[in-house]
């Protein structure tokens, strides 16, 4: 579960572009030189989904990092998380007014971008890795299923 920045994201009147690797939201651009870990050698933006409110939000992840064993399952890097559909991103950013959510984990939607950085040279992105996730086909369903049941119930009035 991430921390709640409300300091911060009920001073400006914006939402949040996307969230770092810790939920702290994000107002500018994304790019591998923004991110949280200055050390990183591989990072990607993924769209999530809260899996209580089923909100949408772009967040980052980067590695090597603490923490991300469960981010990762059996994979040692993101790009090999991604082909395998393992990537997961845990609580979704502690942001509105779900805060059931915040510790409910979310759907994987899919990857936006996709960094890497070799050593001694400088980020390049592969968007071959820019794909659909698992996730994203379940969440489609529940969402068909909440429409089916919400026309069922219509057709009662």
């Amino acid at each position: 579960m991430f921390n709640v920045y409300d300091d911060i994201t009920e001073r400006i009147a914006e939402p949040p572009k996307w969230w770092d690797e810790q939920g702290v939201p994000r107002y500018g651009d994304y790019g591998p030189h923004a991110i949280w870990n200055i050390y990183a050698r591989e990072t990607a933006l993924v769209e999530i989904a809260c899996s209580w409110c089923w909100d949408h939000f772009e967040v980052a992840f980067s590695i090597p990092g603490p923490g991300l064993q469960e981010t990762l399952g059996n994979c040692k890097t993101i790009a090999e998380a991604i082909e395998k559909g393992e990537l997961h991103y845990g609580d979704p950013p502690n942001y509105g007014n779900c805060r059931c959510g915040a510790s409910m984990g979310c759907y994987d939607l899919r990857v936006l971008q996709y960094w890497k950085r070799p050593p001694i040279k400088d980020w390049s992105r592969d968007s071959r890795l820019e794909i659909e996730l698992p996730d994203k086909r379940e969440l489609d369903r529940l969402h068909l299923e909440r429409m089916i049941c919400s026309f069922r119930d219509l057709r009662k009035l």
